[in-house]
């Protein structure tokens, strides 16, 4: 069983897989709410299963990008709660999760960018193609009418909270927007399954999410041109 905490946006979600299917997850998009509903709602979570959380194998938290203050709290909360069960901390990259949302469904699509609001004109994006293959790693983005420019010929889907920045204003003829997704716990259980087998754990001593902090002093550009 591994309980994953997914706190990157707005929205705090929590879900339990067994072996990667999830069987249960309750998310909530009250803002500035994650410190107070955590730890009732995992009492909540696994009380409603009856499951004790001695039969937890591992904790599953969100790696960022995002919030910087949701972010801290899922980490501090996954630290104490695999301290206590003195069980393994892994981590997904907000990006993945959401990407994995999507998996079951696209069609037609060549490539998927997911986006998370960052501010003003900026948002953490990633680009995989129809696959899920990733084309350009997780990275700090200030948008442009061109920042598509080398794939027009390709249908394009653009996912999360910061797409509404993007409606109207990337030059592309082949955008399509699904602005309503975002980062779900439900969406972790494959991927942080994928990542126990292969023990691939973090330290917990020394983990912190990725908060993507030094793309504040890095100039404005297109990351895809050299593509």
């Amino acid at each position: 069983m591994i309980l994953s905490l997914e706190t990157s946006t707005s929205v705090c979600s929590l879900a339990v897989h067994n072996e990667g299917l999830c069987i249960a997850e309750q998310s909530y998009n009250v803002p500035k709410s994650h410190t107070t509903l955590m730890p009732e709602v995992i009492r909540q979570l696994l009380d409603n299963l009856n499951i004790d959380r001695s039969a937890l194998e591992a904790i599953a938290v969100s790696d960022g990008p995002g919030s910087y203050t949701g972010l801290r709290i899922g980490t501090a909360t996954g630290k104490g709660l695999c301290s206590a069960l003195e069980i393994p901390l892994i981590s997904i990259n907000s990006l993945d999760i959401m990407i994995e949302e999507m998996r079951p469904i696209v069609a037609g699509i060549s490539y998927i960018a997911p986006m998370i609001d960052a501010r003003r004109m900026e948002v953490y994006m990633k680009l995989v193609d129809k696959e899920c293959l990733e084309l350009r790693d997780t990275q700090a983005v200030i948008l442009s009418p061109d920042l598509f420019i080398n794939y027009v010929e390709h249908p394009i889907l653009l996912i999360g909270d910061g797409v509404s920045k993007c409606e109207g204003f990337i030059d592309h003829p082949h955008l399509n927007f699904a602005p309503y997704i975002y980062p779900r716990a439900q969406s972790m259980g494959p991927l942080a399954f994928q990542k126990f087998k292969k023990r691939a754990f973090e330290n917990l001593q020394n983990f912190e999410p990725n908060y993507f902090k030094e793309f504040h002093t890095k100039p404005s550009k297109n990351p895809f041109n050299n593509l």
